[in-house]
């Protein structure tokens, strides 16, 4: 199935119940505003790949200890268990990551055909005794090729840094926040929090409360209760993408972009362009939806589409 076809198809059917209402015509559909200079600025933030970093050494001493908050008063003590695992490729092909809520993930490339899992647990506490109990509830377990991270939430923690090797399937479930970069196997992700995606190149399937994605190629379907936003960083994506959002869909284009696009909202002045392509769009309808095109969408190999259901989507050229 061809790039914009497969990004049509994936929006109509999780998102067609939500099109029924009332629809504005008339309502001019590209923006002539101009992109704010501070977007610059915010997409450099937003998509910023920082290297991670493993620290699990021993809290400080109570007097200049950070302030870890248990109800209204902080704990003077904190206690921390590093594990590691180190787990060939082909011993273990696949994984999948369940974590439960006060487990930071954190997942990049590994140039070894092996996985490679540091993970600090630390449990919290008014005295150190209470901490090294609660220190006990947070743990990382294995079995076969699930990895269970466990966590009590405000009386202890955990953070995961894993190194995936090339091309190896990865599945992650999560209660909070996770960040990938640089994986070039099939990912597939759930959190309850923000999921962001750096510069993968494969398959990519996300179903996060919010999404920040960034690449150039893949097969990529990002779905949100909450917003996405995503920045393409070549002016071809190879592949397709789909974004589908209850909320705001913000996208970033570079200059001179050329692959198609194709947009999908329920009002017209709910599609706001500001890229340097917005003169080259089409306005046209399908079924209750207002469609938005740019390029020759049917029949292409490589495409972009994108649908919020109650809010904007915003186009952008970005330097």
């Amino acid at each position: 199935m061809n790039g914009c076809r497969w990004a049509r198809t994936r929006i109509k059917q999780h998102l067609s119940i939500y099109a029924v209402g009332a629809l504005l015509f008339g309502v001019t559909a590209c923006s002539s505003q101009k992109a704010n200079p501070r977007y610059g600025q915010l997409v450099a933030t937003t998509f910023y790949e920082h290297p991670f970093q493993f620290n699990c050494s021993p809290s400080p001493p109570p007097q200049s200890a950070p302030a870890f908050t248990t109800g209204s008063r902080p704990a003077l003590y904190a206690r921390s268990r590093s594990n590691a695992l180190d787990l060939p490729l082909s011993a273990v092909p696949s994984l999948t990551i369940a974590a439960e809520l006060g487990n930071l993930v954190e997942i990049a490339a590994s140039p070894q055909a092996r996985w490679i899992v540091h993970y600090c647990a630390t449990g919290k506490g008014n005295t150190p005794e209470e901490a090294d109990v609660n220190l006990q509830k947070v743990s990382m377990q294995r079995t076969g090729s699930l990895l269970t991270l466990n966590s009590p939430g405000t009386i202890g923690y955990g953070r995961l840094l894993l190194d995936v090797p090339a091309g190896a399937p990865l599945t992650v479930h999560s209660d909070d926040p996770l960040e990938i970069h640089d994986l070039s196997g099939p990912v597939r992700v759930s959190s309850l929090g923000r999921a962001v995606i750096l510069n993968t190149t494969g398959r990519v399937d996300v179903l996060a409360m919010a999404v920040n994605f960034a690449g150039s190629q893949g097969s990529v379907f990002l779905n949100a209760s909450q917003d996405i936003s995503f920045m393409i960083t070549a002016t071809r994506f190879q592949g397709s993408l789909g974004a589908n959002a209850q909320h705001q869909v913000n996208a970033y284009f570079p200059p001179g972009f050329q692959t198609p696009v194709e947009v999908f909202v329920t009002r017209p002045k709910d599609f706001v362009c500001r890229a340097d392509f917005c003169s080259k769009m089409k306005k046209g309808r399908q079924d209750l939806l207002y469609r938005f095109t740019y390029g020759k969408t049917e029949g292409a190999s490589d495409g972009i589409g994108m649908r919020s259901m109650d809010a904007q989507v915003v186009l952008d050229t970005i330097q």
